[in-house]
């Protein structure tokens, strides 16, 4: 018995940030989710899977496009002709409401709605699977569902379909240890955009988005190909996305030019189809001219209407503690740091920034604090850079 395992698809991703693209560029990116969604529905057919389960996001927003409803909708009839069954949960992006779709998915497809539901399925060897899912019907979702999952049923395989974060409280929330207590075979997850496995018998599993989205979600991305032969649950994983996010980091020195600091970037920029943030290291090195220029956008312009391997996505100057200065001011940073940088300071800085659910979500990230602080700091390095 063999199936795919994806999730996180987010169709119609609007890419933001890449204005400085030419036109053809920011069409290729926005496209980008179609193509790495059709590797999953190809590998499908070439492997002659007996289901496809797709854990979530599958759109990017509630308001889905028609464009990517009816994309959907061609490449599930193809998977009806070889005989594939595709079982889909909506996530906290697209979640599940009455009349969600303006078209209709062919037969082969089962969405699972509101309430945890368990399908029977019979795949080719024989094997009677069972596969437990729910959908989201609104944004947040505070409840632990994972307690509705029924224990383990009469079946040779048993899979639980999930989207959520471990102990994510606005995500139906769960521990490892709430899985593996209802005995199934394989837990299909969605909603981290992070290639994981948090437990591997029973297989417990996280296959990260089909493409990266933004700066911070680096590596290539894909999804697994799973085949059960004997109990036994084997993992596949394959490479999906289009253009992979990298971060470099270049290290400058005081007699740095212009020409140099092009010639490092371009020797940097080497990885095919790959989107860079680039970090200047020790910018507090560079000279005023040098640093205008990167801070007027023109580096980066430069690149962008040159060809090179990778595509240069932004610059980063990240201005590194005035030896001089840091002795004598580090407990005044410790106080001040410890008096502004607060987390439930930030939250209360105003009411309404924090009801928007986008940056409410960002703050509430785990390194979000981590980040903060160290722009706080690079920002004053920089400002008092030579003084």
């Amino acid at each position: 018995m063999k199936f795919l395992h994806a999730a996180d698809l987010h169709l119609d991703t609007p890419f933001v940030g890449i204005s400085n693209f030419s036109k053809e560029l920011q069409k290729k990116l926005r496209a980008s989710t179609y193509q790495a969604a059709q590797k999953v529905f190809e590998t499908a057919l070439k492997e002659q899977v007996d289901f496809v389960i797709l854990a979530g996001d599958i759109f990017d927003d509630t308001d889905s496009s028609l464009k990517a409803q009816m994309f959907l909708k061609e490449e599930f009839e193809k998977l009806a002709t070889a005989n594939i069954k595709v079982y889909l949960i909506y996530g906290n992006h697209d979640y599940y409401r009455n009349n969600f779709a303006v078209v209709k998915f062919p037969e082969n497809v089962f969405v699972f709605g509101q309430d945890v539901t368990t399908k029977q399925f019979v795949a080719n060897d024989g094997q009677r699977i069972g596969i437990t899912g729910f959908s989201y019907h609104q944004q947040h979702i505070n409840q632990a569902v994972v307690k509705e999952y029924p224990q383990r049923g009469d079946f040779d395989y048993q899979i639980g379909i999930l989207h959520a974060g471990v102990g994510d409280d606005n995500y139906a929330p769960f521990q490892v240890s709430d899985l593996l207590q209802k005995g199934y075979d394989y837990w299909a997850l969605g909603h981290i955009h992070k290639r994981e496995i948090l437990h591997e018998n029973p297989a417990i599993v996280y296959p990260g988005d089909i493409q990266g989205r933004n700066q911070n979600e680096t590596t290539p991305k894909g999804f697994y190909l799973v085949s059960v032969d004997h109990q036994t649950t084997q993992l596949k994983f394959i490479k999906s996305s289009i253009y992979t996010w990298d971060k470099v980091i270049l290290k400058v020195n005081a007699d740095e030019t212009i020409d140099s600091l092009i010639a490092k970037i371009t020797d940097s920029l080497n990885m095919t189809d790959t989107l860079v943030t680039l970090t200047i290291d020790n910018a507090q090195n560079l000279n005023e001219e040098v640093l205008k220029t990167i801070k007027r956008n023109e580096v980066l312009q430069h690149f962008n209407n040159i060809k090179t391997p990778s595509l240069l996505y932004k610059i980063n100057l990240k201005f590194n503690d005035n030896p001089q200065l840091s002795q004598i001011d580090q407990k005044y940073w410790d106080q001040a740091k410890d008096s502004v940088l607060d987390l439930d300071k930030i939250k209360d800085l105003d009411h309404k920034l924090y009801a928007s659910t986008i940056i409410r979500d960002h703050i509430n990230e785990p390194d979000f604090l981590k980040k903060i602080t160290e722009l706080t700091r690079n920002t004053i390095n920089q400002k008092y850079t030579g003084e």
